[in-house]
């Protein structure tokens, strides 16, 4: 359900006691996987025969390598695990060439895409946001994953099933439906407030705030000291997994994932949720009930030029609230865990989880949904042009090489290799091990991922509108009465259209 935000990972779009003092050996270190057994295929496996020759064409987003010819966008770290990969996979099918597509050539914006798509030149494997493709994308430019993810991996000794690699809890959030799913997921961001050290010194704050009511109190102090507090985009579904999910409270959340058979919360889930009244804010009060705190800290605390940038504003032609913090002019960003690697050197960077929101409202629980928003939509995330966007696929036995050759990036030997060389997300397939300051975060994959977005991703349209909607109110533009009525008419249209294209799976 979740999407990494428009600026993502330092120009797309960490939980609970994060460490975020990295050492150079802990971000390029990939640590040994145990649990599972992590074939790396040879010449000499039992590796299947491909007849098709010419060159595969890939977006790999973040993961992009430094190959000659390749431009990477300014300030990329330079990687080379998947242009490794690439030499294996053509050393075992001479013929076949890997091609990395410049980070440049595609901001990753839906227009660019469809313009792409509409004159079949799409790229054969590229980088999107699965909320994206289920969502927001015409169907039929993109291949379903689901019968491939049924079939074995050859590239992985003795798997039966491609899918009994993956996640359960992570392809529960980000599939369609329990028959659809466009792309292979294989790495995890992690949220948290990060802070400047140093200017939480100069304000004389010694211990990070633990409650919502200490963290107010902070940004005031810091206010008092001549220091703005923070500056973050005003970003529905970066707070609504926590927020909402605290005043809804865990056992309602548990019911709303009983609406279907799938792991977690789906968007059928939601649809169904809404239809009971549970998710529609003109009936249940919990749903908007924790908006108003947000209007607090925007109009208040946060740098009021980030809060009000335009949601599908492209950098960098817009204030950006983490090159704010890196120059020291805000204390405070809540942000992904590729904050870290990225500050410059010598940074005093810490970390807190988000606050506890017990006591904020009548409607607020005990319930502790801070790790919420951590979720599959980082930079793994790889799907298949079909024919209709691509035409190269129509030649005979290429779309056959392009599956074998995601099929082998996507081992959990490979996605260990490449992710944990970014040194930002966390590697999500079953005997995978993040680096070090990760680790204390993989229990968070490992259990059902109750959380919700209020209905935002059921359709396009619904996505646009609440992060408009959100955005008016927190910056003071639109009163909370009308925000209400204005919320159960976008979900009201949302859950209509999205149970007409998707009855119950």
């Amino acid at each position: 359900m979740r999407r990494v935000g428009q600026f993502g990972h330092r120009g797309q779009w960490l939980g609970a006691g994060l460490v975020v003092m990295f050492s150079a050996t802990m971000l390029t270190g990939a640590a040994s996987a145990t649990g599972t057994s992590l074939h790396r295929p040879t010449a000499t496996s039992a590796i299947p025969k491909l007849r098709w020759k010419g060159t595969i064409t890939m977006w790999a987003q973040t993961y992009t390598p430094d190959v000659p010819g390749v431009k990477l966008a300014p300030g990329s770290p330079k990687l080379h695990a998947l242009a490794n990969l690439a030499k294996q996979f053509e050393a075992m099918y001479p013929g076949i060439h890997i091609q990395f597509i410049s980070q440049s050539a595609w901001n990753g914006s839906n227009e660019t895409l469809l313009a792409k798509a509409a004159t079949g030149s799409m790229y054969d494997i590229y980088f999107d946001q699965f909320s994206n493709w289920n969502a927001q994308l015409p169907k039929g430019i993109v291949y379903n994953l689901m019968p491939y993810f049924k079939q074995p991996d050859p590239y992985i000794r003795g798997n039966k099933k491609w899918m009994g690699i993956m996640n359960p809890y992570v392809v529960s959030e980000t599939e369609l439906n329990l028959a659809t799913d466009y792309e292979v997921n294989g790495d995890w961001v992690s949220f948290a407030f990060y802070y400047n050290k140093k200017l939480f010194r100069k304000a004389r704050i010694t211990h990070t705030p633990k409650t919502w009511a200490q963290f107010i109190n902070d940004c005031k102090i810091l206010q008092a000291h001549g220091i703005q507090p923070g500056a973050d985009l005003s970003r529905i579904d970066w707070y609504s997994p926590i927020a909402l999910g605290n005043y809804l409270g865990l056992k309602t959340l548990k019911k709303i994932s009983s609406f279907s058979s799938a792991k977690g919360i789906t968007n059928y889930d939601e649809a169904i949720a809404y239809k009971k009244g549970i998710l529609n804010p003109l009936k249940n009060p919990r749903v908007m009930a924790w908006w108003p705190l947000f209007k607090t800290l925007y109009t208040k605390y946060w740098n009021k030029a980030v809060a009000a940038v335009p949601i599908n504003a492209i950098p960098p032609n817009v204030v950006n609230g983490q090159s704010l913090f890196e120059a020291g002019k805000v204390a405070m960003i809540f942000n992904g865990s590729w904050v870290p690697p990225e500050v410059p050197k010598g940074f005093q960077l810490g970390s807190f989880p988000f606050p506890s929101l017990y006591g904020t409202s009548r409607y607020s629980t005990k319930y502790n949904a801070a790790g919420a928003v951590n979720n599959p939509g980082a930079a793994f995330q790889y799907g298949i042009s079909t024919p209709k966007a691509d035409h190269s696929m129509s030649q005979p036995g290429k779309f056959q090489a392009v599956l074998d050759w995601l099929r082998f990036i996507a081992t959990p030997q490979h996605n260990q290799e490449v992710v944990n060389e970014l040194g930002s997300f966390i590697p999500t397939f079953k005997g995978t091990v993040p680096i070090k300051p990760f680790r204390s975060q993989v229990a968070l994959i490992s259990r059902p991922l109750y959380k919700t977005v209020g209905g935002e991703y059921l359709t396009t349209t619904a996505d646009t509108d609440l992060r408009s909607l959100f955005q008016e109110y927190v910056t003071g533009h639109i009163s909370f009465a009308a925000a209400k009525q204005q919320y159960g008419s976008i979900l009201a249209t949302a859950v209509r259209q999205f149970l007409t294209a998707n009855p119950k799976p």
